[in-house]
């Protein structure tokens, strides 16, 4: 019988974001489809809701040693991403990187923030190596879609990971990178009680609420959207903006962190503060999201044109598929090109305020389209289920074909990405003075 563990590197709680959504659901979906296997959940925190199935064990895991010491007991060990002190376990165990967002890139726009400007260059250095570590060790990777996956391949390649032995086992090289997006939940999202509509100071029982249902940070562009939103308010006074987070609850961004008070300061500038948009301070509980998403009308997510975007799986996306609401966004990532293509919504071109005003009013005055929109989205869910999304995780812990470069050839690189990697985050610290920046954490999981 084969032991799982499910490490979240996110916080599991009824205040969580999309990293501890995914461990969460990826614990039930195991559970449910190997129920001859024993399912663990280990958090970094006091997980304050129920285990997300009757035979998944939740735990807590107070430090990375903590963590090492959970993983002892498992077979099969699956994260975001492992410390060094995992090394000890690496002939004994196998471990499933979950690497389902562009992190290199995430913390390349995040680096850009103040706090980094002694150590930036250092730091990255040092997550580069951390990343090295981390597909080293890997003996199975999981991704969020085909352009990831093509990603993690040349990183591989690059690091001499995939030798003949690999290549000839799996030409594909699909049991050897996966692709698992996030995925949507069965049914609809439940409304108890009313939040926003006749709720919130500003917002009528009548009006159109479009919603950001995620947090604000470097690599999304909501000054672009309350451009859009002056051009809108002066066409329409019903249609309303509200952004849902501005809190993580992993300390991600916050209502000081330059995105957020960029975006307020635009929003009073423009005369649009708490009459067209709105701001929740905090971060909505998970098990509440719904009532948010049944009250609004239309989903809003906009970025840049940059490499964050191409490598994106936006999932904020799939909670407005998961709740039927069309979506208004800029094109660049996959999930951008289907909500196009199918439609899903309407999709613009990145910083145009006018093209974005224009899809807010088209989605907001053209009812057949609405419609058209609502009746793709319930098709499209379907397909992303958590249980389909899941599948080839499902069928590796299963017993399927484990296909990557023998643990012998890979553990001297596995020791030298780790001495390079903690020299690395040494001389980021010396060259911070002492005064690690945020997200330090980010590449220590």
């Amino acid at each position: 019988m084969a032991k799982i563990l499910v490490l979240s590197r996110g916080v599991v709680a009824r205040d969580m974001a999309s990293t501890g959504i995914r461990a969460y659901h990826m614990a039930r979906v195991l559970a449910e489809q190997l129920p001859e296997a024993q399912v663990t959940l280990a958090t970094p925190n006091e997980a304050d809701i129920p285990p997300p199935h009757p035979r998944v064990r939740l735990v807590r895991y107070e430090s990375q040693w903590g963590s090492v010491r959970e993983m002892r007991d498992h077979d099969i060990i699956i994260s975001r991403n492992f410390p060094p002190h995992v090394i000890s376990l690496f002939t004994q165990k196998l471990f499933v990187l979950d690497s389902f967002t562009a992190l290199f890139i995430e913390w390349m726009e995040l680096s850009k923030r103040k706090a980094f400007r002694k150590g930036r260059k250092s730091w990255m250095a040092a997550n580069q190596r951390y990343l090295n570590f981390q597909f080293t060790l890997a003996d199975y990777i999981i991704c969020s879609n085909e352009r990831q996956r093509d990603v993690w391949v040349g990183a591989l390649s690059a690091l001499g990971l995939i030798t003949p032995e690999v290549y000839d086992r799996d030409s594909t090289l699909h049991d050897l990178v996966g692709v698992v997006p996030y995925g949507v939940p069965p049914g609809r999202p439940e409304h108890t009680k009313q939040v926003l509509k006749g709720v919130v100071p500003g917002i009528r029982e009548t009006d159109t609420v479009i919603i950001w249902n995620g947090l604000l940070v470097e690599w999304f562009d909501a000054e672009t959207v309350i451009q859009a939103m002056a051009e809108v308010s002066r066409a329409r006074d019903d249609v309303k903006l509200f952004f849902l987070g501005t809190q993580h609850p992993e300390w991600v961004t916050g209502i000081e962190a330059p995105p957020v008070r960029r975006a307020i300061e635009l929003s009073k500038q423009l005369g649009l503060y708490d009459r067209s948009v709105f701001f929740n301070v905090g971060w909505v509980p998970y098990r509440e999201i719904g009532n948010y998403l049944n009250e609004a009308d239309m989903g809003i997510c906009t970025g840049f044109d940059n490499l964050e975007a191409r490598y994106s799986f936006r999932t904020r996306f799939v909670d407005l598929i998961w709740a039927e609401l069309p979506i208004v966004c800029t094109r660049g990532d996959v999930l951008a090109d289907r909500i196009e293509r199918e439609p899903l919504g309407v999709a613009v071109p990145p910083e145009d305020a006018q093209a974005l005003a224009a899809g807010i009013l088209r989605l907001a005055g053209d009812k057949d389209y609405y419609q058209r929109c609502q009746s793709n989205l319930r098709t499209v869910k379907e397909e992303m289920r958590w249980e389909r999304a899941m599948a080839p995780l499902v069928e590796f812990c299963r017993g399927g074909k484990e296909i990557a470069a023998s643990k012998r050839q890979r553990l001297l690189p596995l020791l030298q990405h780790s001495a390079l990697y903690l020299l690395g985050k040494t001389l980021t610290r010396v060259a911070q003075r002492g005064e690690p920046g945020p997200f330090e954490t980010a590449s220590l999981g």
